[in-house]
């Protein structure tokens, strides 16, 4: 009984929430001031997330660490071979030259490639870096 009596009660508030309501918005407008300053802080901070400059968290796949350079250049040019259409980078961090596929801002995106990628590179495996918003490949 306790349970139909809150049903029931709900049922008439949203009734009468209903009734008055209008039925129809015509001649009706909202209308809202905005605060200079909130303004100012909205435009700045889409700014900030626009420019190309500003760096960001990104996942990368990376694909090969050797300390030979000639051994990273012909992996390079393999890749470019069986990959045209893929971002590549190379970097050297002593003593270890890397090749590094994309800067994915997705995970899921990112893994889907190295998904792709393990068929001939099985050690393929995911890092984090930070990249130029410009450089983003996703």
């Amino acid at each position: 009984m306790k349970g139909y009596i809150h049903h029931l009660l709900v049922i008439c508030c949203f009734c009468s929430l209903l009734a008055g309501l209008p039925l129809s918005a015509s001649g009706q407008q909202v209308v809202y001031q905005e605060e200079p300053e909130i303004r100012s802080m909205i435009d700045r901070y889409i700014q900030s997330n626009r420019n190309p400059e500003r760096l960001i968290d990104v996942w990368k796949i990376q694909i090969s660490a050797t300390v030979d350079r000639r051994q990273m250049e012909q992996a390079k040019y393999v890749f470019k071979q069986r990959y045209p259409g893929y971002a590549l980078q190379s970097t050297y961090t002593e003593p270890y030259y890397k090749l590094q596929v994309g800067a994915y801002y997705d995970k899921r995106k990112a893994q889907a490639v190295a998904y792709k990628l393990k068929q001939y590179y099985p050690g393929a495996y995911l890092t984090r870096d930070k990249v130029k918003l410009a450089d983003l490949t996703d």
